[in-house]
Order: structure tokens, then C-alpha cells, then sequence
């Protein structure tokens, strides 16, 4: 197995890792991860938005995509979020599932260099989340809106960042990669609907604003991997071990040319 990226040299790019939103979808992120593991590819860092800062964290963590899909294959939707939708859940049953894994772990102390992206809605703006507590930071990147109360954090009120920022390509410039690799865990997003109700009227509004919010980093992005999860829900696990399998093979397609990446520059 060759590794494209334990050792840095100064004469390389740096290239980063995005995973953009997608809730259950994320599981294509868990099959692209095993994808590169097993060909030595080994980013420099890692930014990612609600799902994304999920898989991203236990990535940088030093999990390996085995032990994170293990974990993953034990979450049900009760672990994240009460069965009745009477009022907004706590966003910080997300951060447990990355806290029953890593700990209370700090950003700065991760094995790679990581921020989630979140949402203050006090302002509007994106919230680059790049130090302190692991568990705030994935709590407020996935907490979706209605669904999540906002995280209250240093007099802001976070929530999800795909309101904002789907795909945080520009934030992994920003971090310092030269070049950057997204994973794009929803790419059929932007579809509108047929339905006239509230609940129909509310996924398409959602769906549209996570279209607008990755269209920038989309094409800030080196190379894309998105599989085409339409099959699947955002809400359900069902399929999770296909969703893994089309990640896989997905980026397994483009491996040769996201190890060009990692090659001296001239």
C-alpha cells in the first residue's frame, strides 16, 4: 500500500478533504473514505459540512473507514433525535454519537487539521467551527433547522451549515489546501416538488437553498466525487450498505487522478 501524504514535503500541494450535507446520504462518504484508504491516499486536512462534519471529524480523529462504518451501522434515528417533532430536539445528541467514539475531544488535538462549517442565525453568515470542543462543532454543523434547536454558543445561535455553505470548498482553501477533493454526498439536490402541502413545500425550499449553497464550492473544488444517491432518503438508513458500496466505487474511478494531486508541482 503506497501513502500519497503521511509525510508531507514542502514541494507538494496540500490537498484537502470536503464532504458536503446530505443527512443519511453521508454513508457515501463512509464508502469513499474506504475507497482512498486502501489506496494510500491520505489527505492534509478535512472540512465538512452537517453529515460531512460528522465523517469528517471521526476521520481526522484517526478512525479508519472500517471502524467508522462499524459505528455508523449501529446508529438509528432515535440515538439523534426524539420520535415526536413537537418542538425542536437538543442538536448536541449529534455531537454524542461523535463523543461516544473520540471523547471529548478538542479540534486542535485531532491527527489532521479539521473545522466544520455551521450557521449563526443571528447574522445569516457561515461559522467556521476550527478549534475547540469536537462535539459543538458537529452538533451546530448538523443541526437542521425546525427538525434541531440551534446550538447557543458564544452569543450565537448556530445551526446546520448547508444553510450556507454545503460544499466549504473555499474554507479548505482558506485552511491552507492548494488543492481540494469534495465528496458529494447529494448531488440530486435542487429539486422542486409537486406538492402543495407544508411539508412538501418546506423539503423543496430546503433543497433548493442546499443547491444555491453549493454551487460555489462545487466549483472550487479540484475533482468531485458524487454519486447519485436519489434512490435513497436523507432521512432513513435504508440502503446504507448500497449508499457505502456506490461511494466506494465511485471514487475508486477517480483515485488515479486524485493521486496526481499529491505530485511535486513544477
Amino acid at each position: 500500500m503506497r501513502f500519497f501524504s503521511k509525510k508531507k514535503s514542502a514541494e507538494r500541494p496540500t490537498v484537502g478533504l470536503v464532504l458536503g450535507g446530505g443527512g443519511a446520504r453521508g454513508f457515501v462518504q463512509v464508502g469513499a473514505l474506504k475507497a482512498f484508504y486502501e489506496r494510500g491516499i491520505d489527505f492534509d486536512l478535512c472540512v465538512g459540512t452537517s453529515v460531512g462534519s460528522i465523517v469528517g471529524a471521526l476521520y481526522c480523529a484517526g478512525l479508519t473507514p472500517d471502524e467508522i462504518a462499524r459505528a455508523a451501522e449501529h446508529i438509528e434515528l432515535s440515538d439523534l433525535h426524539g420520535r415526536l417533532l413537537i418542538k425542536p430536539d437538543d442538536p448536541r445528541k449529534i455531537g454524542r454519537v461523535v463523543y461516544n467514539l473520540i471523547g471529548d475531544a478538542k479540534i486542535e488535538n485531532l491527527k489532521k487539521r479539521y473545522a466544520a462549517v455551521a450557521t449563526d442565525l443571528k447574522t445569516g453568515k457561515q461559522v467556521i467551527m476550527d478549534k475547540g470542543s469536537v462535539l459543538d462543532a458537529v452538533s451546530a454543523s448538523s443541526a437542521y433547522p425546525i427538525v434541531y434547536a440551534p446550538l447557543e454558543k458564544d452569543g450565537m445561535n448556530l445551526s446546520d451549515g448547508g444553510l450556507t455553505n454545503n460544499i466549504p470548498a473555499d474554507v479548505a482553501r482558506m485552511l491552507g489546501a492548494d488543492k481540494v477533493v469534495t465528496v458529494d454526498a447529494h448531488g440530486s439536490r435542487g429539486s422542486g416538488t409537486d406538492g402543495k402541502g407544508v411539508f412538501d413545500m418546506l423539503k423543496a425550499m430546503f433543497s433548493i437553498m442546499g443547491a444555491n449553497a453549493s454551487a460555489v464550492g462545487l466549483m472550487q473544488s479540484d475533482i468531485i466525487i458524487a454519486p447519485d444517491t436519489s434512490a435513497f432518503k436523507s432521512t432513513s438508513k435504508d440502503g446504507y450498505k448500497e449508499m457505502m458500496e456506490l461511494g466506494y466505487a465511485v471514487a475508486t474511478e477517480q483515485c488515479d487522478e486524485i493521486e496526481k494531486l499529491f505530485e511535486p508541482q513544477p
